[in-house]
């Protein structure tokens, strides 16, 4: 073979191999472009987290497990994503996870299609890829964790964890019984209670303090409103025995017995405040007196260690004869908006939380509660708060003088 010819097949073969190493390229090119990306545990186990944080009381929600790619997730921050989990979210640390090229496509957002049935985690809960415990594990779940689940069948339910589809063991949850809201106004004691021993509104303090004594020593804890909003939202999950004080009106008594109350029992409350009867100045407490004893903000600085103040109207908590409902469903919505407004901007801090004077309602005042800035409302309407509750007519238990200790635990029974 001459010289040439080797010369020729030379500049072929190199040709050949650099044609080839390019389409290659290209190929490996067009194949990283189409392909999608997931997160991937770098451990066994990696924690979701409630908040965007490692701090200390950071709930943890659930892990992710290695060996899955998880599809649906954005990036939080500089060091979180967020994934959903059913309709809420968790937060997974950055460092903890890394991207992997995956042939699932990826969701252009995080979302959730899950609109199921709110429950609660009674242990740790693994979920599963398909409705057998010897599939593969793909994540799990802590416990008493509130999630969103679809019914599957009789054993299994179906959840959404990081974009994929997992299935729980129905026995590993059990159904959210809401959140009890008890109602309070007054206390007086019996000898002093000389003029209102008909009004529904009145308990006496030993009958409050025997309720707060049997909570606390069963193991009941209350929660904030801030709480309860994010429950109603269902972006949280509530302890057991979770409930709520609220107190209507903002009497005197309230600072005469409830406060020490409920300090010495470690509760918190909420007191919805009429603010156009509300004084600088501390007044005596006078027994004799009600409409025309409401706590001072002295008194309300004084008693921010147990108390938050909500809005209940500056100057609508009235009617214009014992026949009608209260002003809030009588008058104008600009009237209504205004006065609302008001309230909210002179209490101790503006607050987004409100109390329907006497619980009446209509959808005027509902828009004029919602416009001026509240985040959540309370009836008188009896009932406990679940998530995906309408925020502005969530309902309450109220506690009424003519109840005994048996009336007041059945509120806490599990299918009241």
């Amino acid at each position: 073979m001459n010289k040439r010819k080797l010369l020729y097949i030379s500049l072929f073969l190199s040709v050949f191999v650099i044609a080839f190493g390019i389409y290659a390229s290209f190929q490996k090119t067009m194949t990283r472009a189409g392909a999608s990306q997931a997160l991937v545990a770098e451990e066994e186990s990696v924690a979701i987290y409630e908040k965007a944080s490692h701090s200390k009381g950071t709930k943890i929600k659930g892990y992710l497990v290695k060996g899955n790619a998880y599809i649906n997730y954005v990036s939080f921050n500089t060091d979180w994503w967020r994934i959903p989990i059913g309709n809420s979210f968790g937060y997974v640390s950055k460092k903890e996870v890394k991207i992997e090229e995956t042939e699932a496509p990826r969701p252009k957002q995080v979302s959730s299609t899950f609109h199921g049935d709110a429950i609660l985690t009674e242990e740790k809960t693994p979920v599963y890829s398909s409705t057998s415990t010897n599939s593969k594990k793909m994540g799990q779940f802590d416990a008493h964790i509130q999630i969103e689940v679809i019914n599957q069948n009789e054993k299994w339910s179906k959840v959404n964890l990081g974009g994929l589809v997992g299935y729980v063991q129905k026995e590993d949850l059990q159904i959210d019984n809401g959140i009890p809201v008890l109602m309070y106004h007054n206390l007086f004691r019996e000898e002093e209670n000389h003029k209102f021993k008909s009004t529904f509104v009145t308990i006496t303090p030993e009958f409050f303090e025997s309720q707060m004594k049997w909570l606390h020593d069963n193991g009941y804890h209350t929660i904030s409103l801030e709480d309860l909003q994010k429950y109603v939202e269902k972006k949280k999950a509530l302890p057991d025995k979770s409930f709520v004080i609220t107190f209507d009106d903002g009497f005197v008594s309230t600072r005469q017995y409830a406060y020490p109350i409920l300090k010495k029992y470690s509760f918190k409350a909420e007191n919805f405040i009429i603010t156009s009867r509300t004084p600088y100045q501390s007044q005596p407490f006078d027994p004799d007196q009600l409409t025309t004893q409401a706590l001072s903000m002295q008194d309300m600085e004084k008693m921010k260690d147990v108390f938050s103040f909500g809005a209940h109207t500056h100057a609508l908590h009235d009617r214009k004869d014992a026949h009608t409902s209260g002003l809030l469903t009588q008058l104008p919505y600009a009237e209504v908006v205004a006065d609302l407004k008001l309230n909210r901007n002179k209490l101790p801090t503006p607050s987004p939380y409100f109390a329907y004077p006497y619980g009446n309602l209509n959808e005027t005042g509902i828009r004029a509660v919602r416009d001026a800035g509240f985040k959540l409302a309370f009836t008188t309407q009896e009932g406990r708060v679940f998530p995906g509750d309408n925020p502005l007519i969530l309902d309450r238990k109220g506690v009424y003088p003519n109840m005994n200790m048996e009336d007041f635990k059945n509120i806490f029974a599990t299918s009241n």
